[in-house]
């Protein structure tokens, strides 16, 4: 069965092969006819799943499953099962059902709830489903026991939980309510004039879309809930889908058409026409090469339209890049002194070094655009001598021209921008904010300098701003953290557990956040890894097929580092209660696995246990009678190891409010240095 789900899993990568392409092009369309119409379609990751009537297929045409008349069809994030809301007669149920096994039933709820509709968490840990009477329910997706019960003020038609598990929302008719899903109480109401036929979270949590019957969406700021723009025109507003990285939503507009409206800009419009009619959903599928297609579905197929016209949100990308680049250039540098470091950064300091990797980032992306770009001479203003050049591209910019000189600009090709630096707009279009425009007829050069314009992400930088106290602070915590390594990587090495050959880091920073309140918090995030030099791994790190945390010397001497420091100088940051998020990633080579290593459930036992790996979520399975057959196994259970040591030693963290999360890499390459750990921290609001 698992070499079926991975051959079948592959093939969904590589669509051509199984379906039909179309416009004579094999890279930008395919088209998966079913021998049925899909009603309602979902995914995992870049297969998708459909219902028609009393069954659910897949791509293949393959029944799912066989129960009542199917109204709500939603798959397990980590990819184990799927739900639906089905009824027979007047009785409705949920089912949930194995996504790799036909017909096979993982869990029949009471029917006692009368569902309407339900949803999964982001993270596939807790189901929650609608009644009719007025109530959602939270489910595990272990055992499938209930964990709470929330009343509200009517029946949730549609719910949804945004990717942070900040919010979870719920609409009936007109009304839509938004609440904090860890406190339970609510943020917003929304009343909107028409029906909602559909509303949904970004993947960056930043923005809430509501789509209604009269044909209009409408786009929230989640930080405060207020409306951002509002679009009108939008046909039927049958369904609407953000794009991956927010910057372009997909509506269905009719069934023939889809809308894909850039957020940024909104002159930018694409269009999808599908003569077959039959539209009701379209949603934005990554593959594994990373490509983005639209997935649709049509009266007798699902079809995959690769959206390679759509550009990158150049916004998100400069504002992630500057983030890391500027925390790193905060950080103290070996061998500074304190008044060597509050010289070199203060908020004058800070200011201006933001703006030169904004203006590097945005050059480098820009790709000497202007070399691309059409250009003409437009209209000359002799009060203020200023001469404007047009570019296909990008905004005009406007040269210095003494009047005695303009008439050697009769020829836009004349002219070559050299030095040339580009900045961002605020609908994530490239600007040119300083050239020297050399004039090949008159053989001058002329100085185009807009640097000093306020750039977009000035604008909007205070969110992402540390107060340089805290800065400071961060950074002598991790001077403390550094003496406590080399105190126990000394220890350590008297005691041959490790060598010099091993190399443990340690690294703390705070990074801000907008709660799911609204208010901007500190977080502090501490991280530790090590990595063993070839040739000494074998020794100092876990042997071939071995996962048990203490059969590693580098991994007990990076938690030590760990147990000591947050039994010491980092306990200030341990709170009962406070929230605290724990990323364990477990790494395993490709050395095959000859038959099944022994598991003696000294860790848990774990079926379809929901796992990142390669930074999608997926499942797991690990119990006393599957053994460990896989690379992933043993990569998982690495990680689990660093929870179990954590639960044991140090016993504050279970007082905490934690959230624990696994990781697991496998790479392509075979050796011992592969076979490792990691472990970060993150402490909410810590400040």
């Amino acid at each position: 069965m698992r070499n079926f789900i991975l051959f079948l899993l592959c093939s969904l990568c590589f669509p051509q092969l199984f379906a039909q392409t179309t416009n004579n092009d094999e890279k930008q369309k395919y088209v998966y006819p079913q021998k049925v119409s899909p009603v309602g379609i979902d995914n995992y990751l870049f297969s998708t799943y459909y219902y028609n009537d009393k069954k659910t297929y897949n791509l293949r045409n393959s029944v799912l499953s066989n129960s009542g008349i199917i109204s709500v069809l939603k798959i397990n994030p980590a990819g184990s099962s799927f739900a639906i809301v089905h009824a027979k007669g007047k009785k409705s149920n949920v089912t949930v059902y194995d996504l790799w096994a036909a017909n096979k039933v993982t869990h029949e709820f009471d029917e006692d709830i009368a569902p309407v509709s339900l949803c999964y968490a982001p993270d596939a840990k807790s189901l929650v489903i609608s009644g009719n009477n007025k109530e959602l329910f939270f489910f595990d997706t272990r055992q499938y026991e209930l964990q709470y019960k929330m009343e509200i003020p009517f029946v949730a038609e549609n719910i949804a939980i945004s990717n942070n598990n900040f919010f979870i929302a719920a609409s009936n008719g007109t009304t839509l309510n938004i609440w904090n899903l860890q406190s339970k109480e609510l943020r917003k109401s929304i009343s909107t004039d028409e029906k909602i036929n559909c509303f949904t979270f970004s993947s960056d949590n930043n923005l809430l879309a509501i789509l209604t019957a009269d044909g209009k969406l409408t786009t929230y700021d989640t930080r405060t809930f207020f409306i951002l723009q509002s679009y009108d025109a939008m046909g039927t507003a049958r369904y609407c889908y953000f794009h991956p990285e927010g910057k372009y939503i997909a509506i269905v507009t009719g069934d023939k058409r889809i809308s894909i409206l850039n957020l940024m800009d909104e002159k930018d419009r694409e269009y999808i026409d599908n003569a077959e009619g039959g539209i009701t959903d379209a949603r934005f599928l990554k593959n594994g090469k990373g490509e983005i297609f639209l997935a649709y579905n049509t009266v007798n197929s699902i079809t995959y339209e690769l959206m390679s016209k759509l550009s990158p949100n150049y916004s998100k990308l400069m504002n992630d890049e500057l983030s890391d680049r500027m925390n790193t250039w905060m950080k103290m540098m070996p061998g500074e002194t304190l008044e060597e470091y509050n010289l070199r950064v203060n908020d004058e300091t800070r200011a201006q070094q933001m703006r030169l990797f904004e203006q590097e980032i945005a050059t480098r992306m820009a790709d000497n655009l202007v070399e691309k770009s059409e250009v003409t001479l437009g209209n000359y203003n002799p009060n203020s001598n200023m001469l404007a050049v047009d570019f296909n591209t990008m905004p005009t910019i406007y040269l210095n021209i003494p009047a005695d000189e303009v008439s050697d600009f009769m020829n836009p090709g004349d002219l070559e921008f050299r030095n040339a630096v580009y900045g961002l707009t605020k609908n994530d279009k490239f600007e040119l904010i300083y050239a020297d425009v050399y004039n090949k007829a008159s053989g001058k050069t002329y100085k185009y300098n807009n640097l000093d314009r306020e750039s977009f992400d000035y604008m909007k930088s205070d969110d992402n701003f540390i107060p340089l106290n805290l800065v400071q602070q961060s950074n002598m915590d991790e001077i403390k953290l550094q003496e406590i390594k080399e105190n126990i990587m000394s220890m350590a090495k008297q005691q041959n557990t490790i060598s010099d050959h091993t190399k443990i880091s340690v690294d703390a920073g705070i990074v801000s956040e907008i709660d799911a309140d609204g208010k901007k918090i500190m977080n502090y995030n501490i991280n530790f890894s090590y990595e063993v030099e070839q040739g000494f791994s074998a020794k100092e790190d876990f042997g071939p097929g071995k996962y048990i945390t203490t059969q590693s010397g580098a991994a007990m001497s990076m938690l030590a580092i760990m147990k000591t420091a947050f039994e010491k100088d980092f306990a200030q940051y341990v709170h009962a209660g406070k929230k605290l998020r724990v990323k364990i990633t477990g790494m395993a080579d490709a050395s095959p696995i000859n038959g099944k290593i022994t598991y003696d459930g000294c860790y848990g036992e774990y079926t379809n246990e929901p796992v990142y790996k390669d930074n999608d979520l997926s499942n797991i399975t690990v119990t006393k009678e599957s053994g460990v057959t896989q690379n992933d196994q043993l990569a998982f259970l690495r990680a689990v190891g660093v929870k179990d040591y954590i639960l044991k030693n140090i016993p504050a963290f279970s007082e905490m409010n934690s959230d624990y999360n696994y990781y697991i890499e496998v790479t392509k390459e075979k050796g011992s240095e592969y076979r490792r750990i990691s472990v970060a921290f993150t402490f909410v609001d810590a400040f």
